[in-house]
This record gives structure tokens, C-alpha cells and sequence, in this order.
């Protein structure tokens, strides 16, 4: 039996003998890379993901996957499996996607169902094959950003053209090096991702009927979008300081958030109004990828970040959210 996917998940953290799934396909990815390096030596990077599924036993097919957008892992018969990849994506999407499969093998009977990857942007984390899919997104990101070699490059990036490199040549999206970033600092710093919004209530005043409806006010007067906090992902000692940046605070146009916006890779020292995690920062900012619909007033990008208190205290009783694995 294929089994459901909480039996999966737990059986795999089982397996693993690990305290959480999350440790568990960590754990299983970075077996992976140190057999393949073993056996290989030291690797170049991009690492070679498609040499790895090859090593694992697994099929590179030519075909264009049925059941997904993106890629997926199929049985082929006698206990083996192929991953299908849509060939018109990017190709770091691509990348990952692969790697997202070849995490599917990391679970216990893999080889019973084929296994699609599903868009991250709507996943239920309390929905078991949600987490599932977000499991193999953390395998694929030890994969494709693999230890020692990121958190080392990484520990070295000291600009925003740094950090827009380390994504070049890992062939990630800048938002995926971000967050690997702040996952292997050992520093207390937060990823955070700002994206061109109104304030929640303003955004309701738009759309409910039952509240002073907009529609027919001249663009010049709606509320005007502002750079705000979308989510962030905190470092291991940012979470043991229990550092919490709230959401949807706005940044002013102006400093090294704002020059990445306008399209610039930027750093420096700032000082950032998050409510109770108001102060100063080290910044370093990147433009990341924006729908036509999501820019800013003036076309301005959206934002992700590497950000490090100087002279603040990012605390809140409210825990950190779990934030969304977007790769």
C-alpha cells in the first residue's frame, strides 16, 4: 500500500532516526551529496543535480511530465523511476524541480505512485501532502545549495552584487539564495521579502461591498501602494533570540530597499520603522522577479533582503510565523 502522506512523513523522520521530518530530509539530501562527492570528489558548482539522479539510479526522461506544470517522479517498472521536467521553464526552476524530485525517493516506498509537484504558492502546511511537497522543496534546497560549499560562499557575500552572484552561480532564484542565506548564518539575520501593497484594511475597502467602495474614486486618489513586508525567514539565532519582524510594515522611498526596487543590487546602513522591531539595520538588497501587475507606483520591483540589527530589538511575544517556501 501506497500508504497516506502523514504515514510517509512519519515514517521517513522514522527512518532517519530524526526529531522532526524537516531534520529528516535534511539529514537524507546531505547523505545524498556526501555519497556522490565520495565517490566523485569535491564538486564545481552549479552542482551537477542530473549526475546525482543518475548516481541515485534515477532516469533523466525526455518527456515532458503529464500531471504537473514543473516536473514529476514516475514508476517505470521493476522498482525504478524517471523524473519528467517541463523543458520551457527556466532553468533554475528546472533545477530545482529536479531536485524536488529526487527528494520524493528520500521517502519510503516512493516507487508506489507517481508524484507531482504541485505550486507552492498554495500549499496548506496542516494539509499532509502540502507539507509533503514542502518537504522536498527543503531536500531540494540542500540539493541544489548544498553544505559546506553555500553557507561558505555565502559567509563571504558582503554586497548586494554578492548575493546576486551567489544566486548566478548556484543557478537558484535570487529569493531561493536568500533564504538559504538566512538558514545557514549563523548570524541573526532575517531573509525578507517586500512586495508593492496597500495596507490590509485599505485593500478590504477596495473589494467588500460592505465598506466605502473605491471603484469609481480617480486613480490619483486611491492609497497609494507602498513597499511593505510580505514574510521573512529568520536565521537559527534569530529564532533563539526569538526575533519576530512583523508583516506589512512599510519602507520609505528612499535607502538601500528602495535602490534595489528601482533595479540596483544596494547596501547599507538604514534605519527601518517595523513597529516593534523598529531600529537600524545592515542591509543588503536585491530587485527579485515581479509580475506587470505587482510593480510599484512607478514600475519599481519587489524586494528580498538580507537584514541584520545594529541598533534594534526585533522582538514580539507573537511567535515567527511559518513563512512560505516560494522556490
Amino acid at each position: 500500500m501506497e500508504g497516506s502522506a502523514r504515514e510517509v512523513i512519519d515514517a521517513l523522520a522514522r527512518s532517519a532516526g530524526a526529531a522532526t521530518p524537516e531534520d529528516a530530509i535534511r539529514l537524507k539530501a546531505r547523505e545524498a551529496v556526501r555519497n556522490f562527492c565520495g565517490v566523485f570528489g569535491e564538486p564545481t558548482m552549479p552542482f551537477p543535480v542530473e549526475a546525482l539522479a543518475s548516481f541515485l539510479g534515477i532516469n533523466c526522461s525526455d518527456e515532458v511530465p503529464v500531471h504537473s506544470e514543473d516536473a514529476e517522479l514516475v514508476p517505470v517498472g521493476n522498482g525504478r523511476v524517471a523524473i519528467r521536467v517541463n523543458p520551457d521553464r527556466p532553468e533554475t526552476r528546472k533545477r530545482f524541480s529536479m531536485a524536488h524530485e529526487i527528494s520524493h525517493t528520500f521517502f519510503p516506498n516512493y516507487q508506489a505512485k507517481i508524484w507531482c509537484r504541485t505550486d507552492a504558492r498554495f500549499r496548506r502546511r496542516q494539509n499532509p501532502d502540502d507539507r509533503l511537497e514542502m518537504l522536498c522543496d527543503i531536500g531540494a534546497s540542500e540539493l541544489v545549495m548544498p553544505l559546506p560549499w553555500f553557507a561558505r560562499d555565502a559567509n563571504a557575500a558582503g554586497s548586494g552584487a554578492n548575493l546576486a552572484e551567489l544566486a548566478r552561480k548556484y543557478v537558484v532564484s535570487r529569493e531561493a539564495a536568500l533564504r538559504r542565506f538566512a538558514e545557514t548564518s549563523d548570524r541573526v539575520v532575517h531573509a525578507v521579502f517586500f512586495s508593492w501593497r496597500r495596507k490590509p484594511a485599505e485593500t478590504r475597502r477596495l473589494i467588500d461591498p460592505s465598506q466605502q467602495r473605491l471603484f469609481d474614486t480617480p486613480a490619483e486618489e486611491l492609497p497609494a501602494k507602498k513597499l511593505r513586508v510580505d514574510y521573512s525567514v529568520p536565521s537559527a539565532a534569530a529564532l533563539d533570540a526569538g526575533c519576530y519582524l512583523p508583516p506589512h510594515k512599510s519602507i520609505t522611498s528612499e535607502g538601500p530597499l528602495y535602490l534595489a526596487a528601482i533595479g540596483d543590487p544596494a547596501q547599507g546602513e538604514c534605519y527601518l520603522d517595523l513597529g516593534p522591531a523598529a531600529g537600524t539595520y545592515k542591509v543588503i538588497a536585491l530587485p527579485v522577479w515581479t509580475l506587470d501587475d505587482d510593480l510599484g507606483p512607478a514600475g519599481e520591483n519587489a524586494v528580498g533582503a538580507i537584514i541584520e540589527p545594529i541598533d534594534a530589538r526585533p522582538r514580539l511575544h507573537k511567535p515567527q510565523a511559518q513563512a512560505p517556501r516560494l522556490f
